[in-house]
């Protein structure tokens, strides 16, 4: 697990990161994540094996009033190419232990409706809860 943080590493990562989202264009992924560094305590985690990059695990403390200490996963891929062989799961336990040391007692995620594998593999492999929905609205 590997912290990401100089725009020469952002830039090695990003194709990665365009996996789950491919309507970020490289420019504004590496102003976004900058900006988030700086303000939000954001953490862009890599995750490789035997040198080649297999994940990506986005991450900020998440503030509010209905949570005690929470630990906001924002962003979490696996290389499509390398899912179903575990590392998935092996990635996100060290995010919560990571989140333990730190001194965080939640994690939470949101998920799109259509990542139908993506629940399963939160319910069932990660025991994760699914408990609610988040509403969106873009302001003209």
């Amino acid at each position: 697990m590997k912290e990401i943080i100089e725009t020469s590493e952002l830039q090695d990562v990003f194709w990665l990161m365009n996996e789950l989202r491919p309507e970020l264009k490289a420019n504004d992924f590496i102003e976004k994540v900058k900006f988030q560094q700086k303000t939000m305590n954001y953490k862009l985690f890599a995750f490789y094996e035997e040198g080649e990059l297999v994940g990506l695990c986005g991450i900020m403390p998440f503030f509010v009033l209905y949570h005690s200490k929470c630990l906001y996963i924002c962003d979490f891929v696996v290389d499509s190419k390398k899912r179903s062989k575990g590392y998935g799961k092996k990635y996100l336990e060290q995010i919560q232990n990571y989140a333990k040391e730190q001194g965080f007692n939640e994690i939470e995620l949101s998920s799109n409706f259509t990542r139908v594998k993506a629940h399963e593999f939160y319910e069932k492999k990660m025991d994760m809860d699914k408990t609610g929905f988040v509403f969106k609205k873009v302001l003209n």
